[in-house]
This record gives structure tokens, C-alpha cells and sequence, in this order.
């Protein structure tokens, strides 16, 4: 099988699943069509070819809704197309719904399948910018609908699965594949400590709740916890968590790295005796957690999780018995949470070792890779004329 692999921002440090993945792939992987150079991922040995890059004044045209209105759009869609014919692609992986609507013409004239992999936003219908702004154009549902019969589509959680169907699109053309991580032979060990340390990985936005995060550490130690709180990730909430530091009267105790590489984040879990977060319903963006991979990363390392009840949480994280589950806003009952696993190295080895047992069977590397080559074959060998029939049956489980 011969996929071409389209991508966008491959080279961001939060996008490590996606360069994951195309390694994974292996010899099925023929080429990496990227939005943008891609050093790192080139360096790697990742093949990968650059689309033509349009002007600001074209994006500023799709920003407003007019996508397919875009002669760059269109230039791009036959750069692709091209790519498609000259390599003899058999599959087209896409990563992002908005990739996959904004090249919707060439979809239908390559008469391909076409596997559309959902992550998050672009599946938040009413997903909100920074600004309050809506990120997607008016018509974006009517052009997710609108997709040709050829395209497919791969949910990374149950609750992506959920906001798929909610606008009409058939389960028959969905399939769940939960994203994969390197899961070490053995749990972490807890054991008792004067201090705890609290690691936080993501990008600083609302529907991770960064700022309600620090406000629950600082509950939880007005309460006798001792330790430390590390936050690493980069995003639009870094000033307002600067400012929750600086006032706060435990703030030598807080920790904010910024952006960090997969090197560094291997490092922190290690180092953790806690991974915590604050997921709730974004009030600005709109968004939920679709699937939280520096949890995923967190459990496989044998680490307790304490975070909100939002998105696909609930799924992935097992109350009381992979971590502890909040209902979002209450800061008293993380900070409570927070207490009642920094105080007992027992329950957090408890907890911990359940967590790492959950990543080994649902969420390795190896077995994700697997989900996804069996999709891409099955959508393959359906063909053109009967692509939004169901897959195989080893889908079965991934279709619940």
C-alpha cells in the first residue's frame, strides 16, 4: 500500500503524534505532503515535499470564507493531484478536517480514498480564535457534509466520533483510532517523599484550564501540600498564568517552562509523582480535550491523573482508578485531589501502576499503527464505487 501523507505544521513541538505516526508507517509510507518546510522532520528521514505556499492576501481570503474560491487552493489541489498520479499513491492520509474540506476538488477528481484523520478543533463547529473570533468559516459544515463519497473519516476519540454524527455524517464512514505512545516494560514505583512534584504538559488554552490549574495548587497548599507545580507548553494563557504566578503567595513553588521538546517532556515524567491539568468546555474557544496524548504519555509512564471531567477524559482515564476525575470549576475538589495523592505514595503507586496497565492495552504505539493500517487497507480495497461501506471486521471494537 502506497499513502501519501498530508500534513500541516509537522514541524510544531505539540505535533510529535503526527511525525510519530508517519515514522510508524513505515514502508507504507510514500511521501509527506507538508503545508510548510519541515526540517526536522525531513532530518528524521521523513520524505517530504513542500505544496506551493500561498500569499498572506490568499489567507487572509480563507480566513473569511472563501476557501474555495482560492486560486492558491486550487494550485495546491492540483499540486497534489499530481503527486497522487506520479506516485502511484493507493490511500491519501490527511491530517485535520479544515486540510481536507479546503482541497475538496481534488478529492473528487482523483477518485481515490481519501482517510480524513480528526484531531480536536476542527471538529469544534463553533471552535473560537484568541481573538472570540469564529475560526471556522460560515459555510464549514456545509462543506464537511459536502466532502465526496471517496473521503473517510478517522475519529481519535469516541467524543470526536460523537461530533462527527451530531452533524450528519454516517457512522459507516467513520472509524476510532486512539493515538499510540511508547509504553515502558514496567510501572513506576512510588515512594514516599517530602515534596511531590505536579507536571502539567500541554498547550496553555482554556479547555486545559492552565489557569484554573494554578489556582487549585494554590488550594492544595494552603491545605499542607508540599511540593511543586511544573507547567510546560507555550499558548495564548501564558500571560494570565505569569500573572496567577506572580501572585501568588506560593509562587516559588510554580514553575513555567514554555514550550519543550519530546526529550524534555520524557524528562519531567520521569521526574513527576503526579500529571495533572484543569480540562473543561473552553469558554472562549469552545473547545473540549478531544484526546489528551501528554495524558496518554503520563499513564504509560505509571503516573496518577488528576484533571477535569470534559471531552474524551472520561474515556481515557478511569475514575478512581487511573487517577481522579473533577467536575470542571471546582477548584476545592482538585486541590483536594491533589492532597489526598501527594499524601499517600501507596494510592499514587496504586493508581499509577492501573494507568500504566490501561496504556499497555489500549494505547501502545504498536497497537495504534495496526488500527491504522488495517482502516487505510480496508477503505483501500473497498474502491471508489463502495468506499462508505463498513470496514472489516477487526473495526469492530473501534466502532462501539
Amino acid at each position: 500500500m502506497r499513502v501519501l501523507f498530508l500534513a500541516r505544521d509537522l514541524d510544531s513541538p505539540s505535533h510529535e503524534w503526527m511525525r510519530r505516526m508517519a515514522r510508524g508507517l513505515g514502508p507504507d509510507l510514500t511521501l509527506i505532503a507538508a503545508d510548510r518546510p519541515a526540517p526536522t522532520a525531513a532530518a528524521s528521514g521523513l520524505p517530504v515535499h513542500v505544496l506551493p505556499v500561498p500569499p498572506l492576501w490568499s489567507q487572509v481570503v480563507g480566513a473569511l470564507g472563501l476557501l474555495g474560491d482560492s486560486p492558491w487552493n486550487r494550485l495546491r489541489g492540483a499540486a497534489i493531484e499530481s503527486l497522487i498520479a506520479r506516485h502511484s499513491i493507493d490511500c491519501v492520509l490527511v491530517h485535520f478536517l479544515t486540510t481536507a474540506v479546503r482541497y475538496h476538488e481534488a478529492w473528487v477528481r482523483c477518485a481515490k480514498p481519501v482517510v480524513v484523520h480528526c484531531h480536536g478543533y476542527d471538529v469544534t463547529w463553533d471552535h473560537r480564535g484568541d481573538n472570540g473570533r469564529p475560526t471556522h468559516a460560515r459555510n464549514y459544515i456545509g462543506r464537511v457534509r459536502a466532502l465526496p463519497p471517496n473521503v473517510s473519516f478517522i475519529a481519535n476519540s469516541l467524543a470526536t466520533k460523537r461530533r462527527l454524527t451530531s452533524i450528519g455524517i454516517p457512522e459507516e464512514r467513520i472509524d476510532v483510532k486512539y493515538l499510540g505512545v511508547t509504553v515502558p516494560p514496567e510501572p513506576r514505583v512510588h515512594e514516599s517523599k517530602e515534596e511531590c512534584t505536579l507536571v502539567c504538559v500541554g498547550r496553555l488554552i482554556d479547555c486545559k484550564g492552565p489557569d484554573l490549574l494554578i489556582q487549585a495548587f494554590d488550594l492544595a497548599c494552603r491545605q499542607g501540600l508540599r511540593g511543586r507545580l511544573v507547567l510546560a507548553g507555550d499558548g495564548p494563557l501564558w500571560r494570565a498564568c505569569r500573572r496567577l504566578k506572580a501572585r501568588s503567595p506560593f509562587s516559588d513553588r510554580i514553575e513555567l517552562l514554555g514550550a519543550v521538546n519530546a526529550s524534555t517532556v520524557e524528562h519531567l515524567l520521569q521526574q513527576a509523582d503526579i500529571f495533572t491539568a484543569h480540562h473543561r468546555l473552553g469558554p472562549k474557544t469552545h473547545q473540549e480535550e478531544a484526546f489528551g496524548v501528554s495524558i496518554v504519555e503520563a499513564m504509560a509512564m505509571g503516573l496518577p491523573i488528576v484533571t477535569g471531567r470534559s471531552g474524551s477524559l472520561p474515556e481515557i482515564v478511569e475514575h478512581e482508578q487511573d487517577g481522579i476525575l473533577v467536575e470542571p470549576g471546582d477548584l476545592r475538589g482538585h486541590a483536594n485531589a491533589l492532597v489526598r495523592l501527594a499524601n499517600s505514595p501507596e494510592l499514587r503507586s496504586q493508581m499509577g501502576k492501573h494507568a500504566w496497565e490501561r496504556a499497555r492495552t489500549m494505547f501502545t504505539l504498536e497497537q495504534e499503527m495496526n488500527t491504522l493500517r488495517e482502516i487505510l487497507t480496508a477503505r483501500s480495497n473497498a474502491g471508489p464505487a463502495n468506499i462508505v461501506g463498513p470496514p472489516g471486521k477487526s473495526h469492530a471494537y473501534f466502532q462501539t
